[in-house]
C-alpha cells in the first residue's frame, strides 16, 4: 500500500497547503498539518507536512487505542498515517440536522474528556466539534491528535460552537448530572464577557 508515496503536501508562499496528488485516491479533505486521502472502504491515509507531526499524531493515537472515540490507527512512516476510515456527518452538521443534543452525545463527549485528562494530553481543544464525527452506530469518532499536548484545557470552540447552535444550556445541563467538576469549568468559561472569553481564548 505504498503507492500514496507520490502524493505530495507543501505550503506555498502564501502559506496554503498545496496538493500533488497523482493517484486516483479520492481526496478527502485538508487541514493546518496535511491532507487526507481514502484508500480503501475501511482506511484512509494521512500525509504531514512535517515528519514530527506525523510522530506526535502517531504516538497519542496509540496512547488511545481501544479508546471508542480513537479511530484504528493501522500503519505510519515518517510523513504518513494509515488510520480507519469513518463513515458519518461531523459533529456540528449532525447537531445542526438534528436541532439537540442529546444525553448520549454529551456523555460520550464527557467521557472523551476524562479519558483524554487520564492519557495526559493537556490540550482539551484538541477535538474541536468539525473533528468530531458521528458514525453509523453513533460512536463519536476524533481526529487530528497532532497537538495533544499543547496547554489547553479548556474546549473553547466546542463551547462557542455549541452556543452558536443554541445548545449550550441543554449541554451544560447535561454534563452537570455527569461530571460536576467539568460542568463547573465549562459553566465558568460560558459566564465570562464577551471581551474575558475572547482574552481567555488567545491566551489558551
Amino acid at each position: 500500500m505504498s503507492d500514496f508515496d507520490s502524493i505530495t503536501v507543501t505550503r506555498n508562499e502564501q502559506k496554503e497547503l498545496v496538493i500533488h496528488n497523482p493517484t486516483s485516491y479520492p481526496f478527502i479533505g485538508k487541514g493546518l498539518q496535511g491532507a487526507v486521502f481514502k484508500l480503501s472502504e475501511d482506511s484512509c491515509v494521512k500525509i504531514f507536512l512535517k515528519s514530527e507531526v506525523a510522530k506526535q499524531e502517531k504516538e497519542a493515537m496509540l496512547k488511545g487505542q481501544g479508546l471508542p472515540f480513537m479511530p484504528k490507527l493501522f500503519e505510519s512512516g515518517h510523513n504518513y498515517i494509515i488510520m480507519e476510515y469513518i463513515y458519518g456527518p461531523s459533529l456540528r452538521d449532525y447537531l445542526q440536522e438534528h436541532g439537540t443534543i442529546t444525553e448520549s452525545i454529551t456523555r460520550q463527549i464527557v467521557f472523551m474528556k476524562r479519558e483524554m485528562k487520564r492519557l495526559g494530553f493537556t490540550n482539551l481543544d484538541i477535538c474541536v466539534i468539525r473533528h468530531i464525527f458521528v458514525d453509523k452506530q453513533q460512536i463519536l469518532k476524533t481526529v487530528d491528535h497532532a497537538n495533544a499536548y499543547k496547554q489547553k484545557p479548556i474546549p473553547v470552540r466546542l463551547l462557542n460552537t455549541l452556543s452558536e447552535l443554541g445548545l449550550i444550556d441543554l449541554f451544560l445541563q447535561q454534563v452537570k448530572d455527569m461530571d460536576q467538576e467539568l460542568y463547573s469549568e465549562w459553566k465558568n468559561y460560558m459566564s465570562m464577557p464577551n471581551g474575558a472569553k475572547m482574552k481567555a481564548k488567545r491566551s489558551k
